[in-house]
C-alpha cells in the first residue's frame, strides 16, 4: 500500500493507542506522524517513549524512523504544507486536543483552531478519502436529558448545555470543520468515557479512573447504584478507530466508540469489582445517594480518605464528576456495530488490571491526567 495514513496525537493516550494498532495491524511502515519539537529527533523520541508506555515492543518502534515524523505544531502547519507527502495520504487520524477539564485559555485554539488549520492542510489533497476527527461522546452536552441513550447525529449544542469548555471545544472543532470545509471527507468519531486498557491497566494513563476510587472511597455519588456508565478501554478504541479508517467504504458519518446499552455497567457492578480487587467490602449497603450540591458536605470524609490532595481541587473535581454522573448516559452505537465492530469489553472484566497498575500512585497524582 503505497498510501499513507497520517496521525496527530500520537504522544497522547488515545492517539498513542491509535498508532500502536496501526502498527500490530503491519501499517507501521505508511504512518506519518505529526509530532511537535524542536527537532525531528526530538518529536520521534517522544512520539516512542510513548508507544512503549502504550505497550509498543522494540520490534514495534522500531518500524517507526525519524523520517515518519512531520515535526510541527498545529498552530504551524503552513510550514509543512509544501510536504510531498501529504499528497499521499489517504486517511487522516486526527486525535491530537488540549484534553482537560480545567478552564485552560488555549482550549479553543488547540482543539478549534489546530482542526481548522488541519482542515486547510488536507483539503482537496488527491488521495485523501478519510478524515476521522476525534471529538468526544460527552460533547452532546446536557441537553440530550437524564438516563438517555444518546444517539449517533451530527448536530452539537453549542452554548450553554455543556458542563466543561472542553466538550464544547470538541463540538465546536467538528461544527467549524464541516462549515469551513464542507466538501472534506470527514468521519466524526466519538469515544466515549475511555478509562484504563485492557492489557496494561492504568499505567499508561490514570484519567478518570481515580473518580472510581474516590467515588468508593467515600461511599457516595450523584447517582443510583444501578444506573449505568458508558466506560471503555484504550486499546479497545484503538482497534474500532484502525477499523474504521481501513473499511473501504462506511455506511455512516457519525460513530459513538462506546460500550452502549450491551457493554455498559452498573455503578453496583463496578462497586463489586471494584472491591474485590481491593480486598474491601462493596460499599453497597451504606451508599448514599447525593446531589451535586451535596458533595461540599463531604469534604470532612475527603480529608481522612484523601488527605494528600487540595481541598478545592478534590471538591471541584467531584462536583463536576458528580454533574456528569448525574446524567446517566448511555452512548448508543448501532453505527459502529453496523460495521461489524466487536462489541467493547466490560470495564468490571479489566478494572483488576487498573487497580493493580494504579495502587502506588496517589490520588492527586493520578488527578493531574485530567486537570492539566
Amino acid at each position: 500500500m503505497n498510501n499513507l495514513m497520517l496521525m496527530t496525537g500520537a504522544t497522547g493516550f488515545l492517539g498513542g493507542a491509535n498508532a500502536v494498532e496501526a502498527i500490530h495491524r503491519g501499517l507501521g511502515k505508511n504512518l506519518l506522524l505529526l509530532a511537535r519539537a524542536e527537532t525531528p529527533a526530538a518529536a520521534h523520541a517522544r512520539v516512542i517513549e510513548n508507544l512503549q508506555l502504550l505497550g509498543a515492543s522494540a520490534a514495534d518502534v522500531a518500524q517507526i524512523s525519524v523520517e515518519q515524523i512531520l515535526c510541527c505544531d498545529l498552530s504551524e502547519l503552513d510550514k509543512v504544507s509544501d510536504d510531498p507527502r501529504l499528497d499521499q495520504v489517504s486517511v487522516v487520524i486526527h486525535s491530537a486536543a488540549l484534553a482537560t477539564f480545567s478552564n485552560h485559555p488555549l482550549l479553543e485554539t488547540i482543539n478549534v483552531g489546530g482542526t481548522l488549520a488541519l482542515g486547510k492542510l488536507m483539503h482537496r489533497r488527491p488521495a485523501l478519502k478519510r478524515f476521522m476527527y476525534i471529538g468526544t461522546a460527552m460533547a452532546c452536552g446536557e441537553g440530550a436529558g437524564i438516563n438517555a441513550v444518546v444517539k449517533e447525529r451530527i448536530d452539537l449544542p453549542l452554548g450553554d448545555e455543556h458542563l466543561v469548555a472542553y466538550t464544547r471545544s470538541k463540538a465546536m472543532g467538528e461544527k467549524k470543520l464541516r462549515d469551513t470545509y464542507p466538501d472534506l471527507p470527514v468521519v466524526y468519531v466519538r469515544p466515549s468515557i475511555i478509562v484504563g486498557h485492557t492489557v496494561l491497566g492504568c499505567a499508561p494513563s490514570q484519567s478518570i479512573f481515580w473518580v472510581f476510587m474516590v467515588w468508593q472511597l467515600l461511599g457516595a455519588l450523584t447517582t443510583s447504584l444501578d444506573e449505568k456508565v458508558d466506560v471503555v478501554p484504550v486499546d479497545w478504541c484503538a482497534q474500532a478507530i484502525i477499523d474504521l479508517a481501513q473499511k473501504e467504504t462506511l455506511t455512516h458519518n457519525v460513530f459513538h466508540i462506546s460500550a452502549g446499552l450491551g457493554s455498559s455497567v452498573s455503578f453496583r457492578e463496578i462497586d463489586l469489582a471494584l472491591a474485590a480487587a481491593r480486598g474491601i467490602e462493596p460499599i453497597g449497603a451504606t451508599y448514599k445517594q447525593i446531589t451535586p450540591d451535596a458533595i461540599a458536605t463531604l469534604l470532612p470524609r475527603m480529608r481522612e480518605c484523601v488527605p494528600e490532595c487540595n481541598d478545592r481541587l478534590l471538591l471541584r473535581a467531584l462536583k463536576l464528576y458528580g454533574a456528569f454522573a448525574g446524567l446517566n448516559y448511555v452512548f448508543d452505537n448501532e453505527n459502529l456495530l453496523a460495521e461489524e465492530i466487536h462489541p467493547a469489553p466490560l470495564f468490571t472484566d479489566y478494572i483488576a488490571l487498573c487497580v493493580e497498575s494504579a495502587k502506588h500512585i496517589p490520588i492527586a497524582e493520578q488527578m493531574k491526567w485530567d486537570f492539566k
